[in-house]
């Protein structure tokens, strides 16, 4: 057995250097740790939902990991390794990246995306050989906000199969309940919003160590005592109130983990379609999708963010004027689109037309506001982002088509 506590660093205070080195990271990408794609690979997306209540608890950077069952992150009594205390305090997934590495070589990992409020989702589709061991089994993690050090983690490195000993594969879909939620013992659960990440804090391990172990969580200071459960923040300017994040109240439900085929097929199969519905708007509240192009040569990809033409699905409050953007891992723009009857060329919007037909997609309304494009992107990591050009939310659906 792999434990991640076995990379703590050789002194106290050499790693607390090291982890003031971090900044508090809430991007909507971390960096991602890829495998080459495999001969028999198959696409699985993995999908973290916030299931908690109206002014409930966030969560941020859902790490995945794909391992041989042996890669133990955590255990409750044990001191937190560097990696965990990073992700419980800060959100903070490059070290457990990193540990993960060392401890899996040949597995994958990647971080799904940036804050999570409640009813929103954040999906990445891997790349996994039902052959190879190291990706038989996946693990978990993620941080909740705002707070000290808490965070969920899976303690058991095989409870979640993503393939059999024959390689078929096990879709699955289960629910962390707020019995489930971990104190790091890192840093004293004062709740002071400049201690604290997602309120006032401004730099990482600003908090008082505790330098305790790993436990259950006791749960934030009560309501009116000028806690977390008292606090809000602005944030993407939207003010956020956290009133019903009391995580220990009976049949409390922090997030619904979903773990699907995407395409249904092995041998190699290309991703048909992702897609992902939720409210878009700015700053946080960007509708992503996270997929990876993994094959040796470049492929076109048909991306859209719709929004008017889910008016006539029946789907209540659609975003009025969406724009679509694609970015890579490092986080620069590729592609962009407001209206999908807008292309930079003709030619382009040709290719948009015979993509909408070869990839079966539904076709947009002239006229409407939706957006659309067509980009060949070599290999790599990627994220569709789906906001309103004027600023207004709204339901929108962010969708992802390989061209064949």
């Amino acid at each position: 057995m792999h434990s991640l506590n076995t990379f703590r660093s050789g002194t106290d205070e050499a790693s607390r250097a090291f982890r003031r080195t971090r900044r508090l990271s809430l991007s909507m990408l971390a960096a991602a740790t890829l495998a080459a794609l495999p001969a028999q690979a198959v696409q699985v997306a993995v999908t973290f939902t916030n299931d908690g209540p109206d002014n409930g608890i966030w969560f941020v950077s859902p790490w995945v990991g794909f391992h041989d069952g042996t890669v133990d992150l955590a255990d409750a009594g044990q001191p937190a390794s560097p990696a965990i205390e990073a992700i419980a305090e800060d959100g903070n997934t490059a070290p457990l990246d990193a540990a993960f590495a060392e401890a899996a070589p040949g597995g994958t990992s990647a971080t799904l995306g940036g804050p999570t409020a409640p009813g929103w989702s954040q999906t990445f589709v891997f790349d996994l050989d039902p052959t190879n061991p190291q990706h038989r089994y996946m693990s978990y993690a993620l941080m909740l906000i705002p707070s000290n050090d808490a965070f969920v983690v899976n303690d058991d490195p095989m409870a979640v199969p993503v393939f059999d000993e024959t390689g078929n594969f096990i879709a699955r879909s289960f629910t962390i309940g707020g019995d489930r939620v971990y104190d790091a013992g890192t840093e004293i659960n004062d709740e002071i919003p400049a201690n604290t990440a997602f309120l006032g804090q401004a730099a990482p391990n600003t908090g008082t160590p505790e330098n305790g172990v790993i436990t259950m969580h006791p749960g934030f200071m009560a309501a009116g005592s000028g806690g977390i459960l008292d606090a809000s923040t602005n944030f993407g300017g939207t003010t956020s109130s956290f009133s019903g994040g009391d995580f220990t109240q009976p049949g409390y439900t922090l997030a619904r983990v979903t773990i699907s085929l995407v395409n249904n097929a092995y041998t190699g199969a290309p991703l048909v379609n992702i897609s992902t519905r939720g409210v878009a708007g700015n700053d946080s509240r960007v509708q992503i999708a996270g997929f990876v192009v993994g094959r040796g040569d470049a492929t076109s990809y048909l991306i859209r963010g719709i929004g008017p033409g889910l008016e006539g699905m029946g789907v209540a409050a659609p975003l009025a004027d969406p724009t679509i953007a694609v970015f890579d891992a490092d986080g620069a723009m590729i592609a962009s689109n407001d209206d999908w009857e807008t292309q930079d060329t003709p030619e382009n919007r040709a290719a948009l037309d015979e993509a909408t037909v070869a990839t079966g997609a539904f076709t947009l309304t002239e006229g409407s506001a939706d957006a659309a494009l067509v980009v060949t992107l070599p290999p790599g990591t990627y994220t569709a982002q789906v906001l309103p050009k004027d600023g207004a939310e709204g339901v929108a659906l962010v969708e992802v088509y390989e061209v064949p």
